[in-house]
């Protein structure tokens, strides 16, 4: 599976992908997740399983979330509890960050690019500090590559 992750300043968009087969590079969107008004409590958790027929779209507050980890980590337990996904069946995860400065094309995140990529974050700071550290959170907790 692929989970596409997009932060901004307010909010996070999830979107986790089925890869239909490793000979044809052929994927279907699964699951759609949002996760708005993250400083500002309550914040909105929405989510769509569209591989399942039986699941019902989820629209809830949750107080618990206070910043962008903690929705992350929501997700994961939506995932799992609810979506019946077992978050270890992501390989991939794919992070728009907003200002890479010199880089220009997709890189996997390292200890290197992460500590160059905080260094940048002055460039857009109500956005980098949350995206490289959400992606970087996702590759050292999950092992995955991001």
């Amino acid at each position: 599976m692929i989970l596409s992750a997009n932060s901004g300043s307010s909010s996070l968009k999830l979107s986790l992908y089925d890869v239909v087969s490793r000979d044809e590079p052929a994927i279907n969107l699964i699951l759609t997740a949002t996760i708005s008004s993250i400083p500002f409590p309550p914040a909105i958790f929405s989510a769509k399983h569209l591989a399942s027929s039986s699941s019902q779209p989820k629209n809830e507050q949750v107080e618990s979330i206070k910043d962008h980890l903690s929705a992350f980590a929501h997700f994961l337990t939506y995932l799992k509890h609810d979506a019946a996904i077992d978050p270890s069946q992501i390989s991939h995860i794919c992070h728009r960050i907003v200002h890479g400065g010199d880089f220009s094309d997709p890189i996997l995140i390292s200890e290197e690019t992460y500590h160059h990529l905080e260094i940048l974050s002055d460039l857009a700071p109500l956005y980098a500090v949350v995206k490289i550290d959400l992606t970087f959170s996702l590759n050292v907790i999950n092992g995955i590559q991001a």
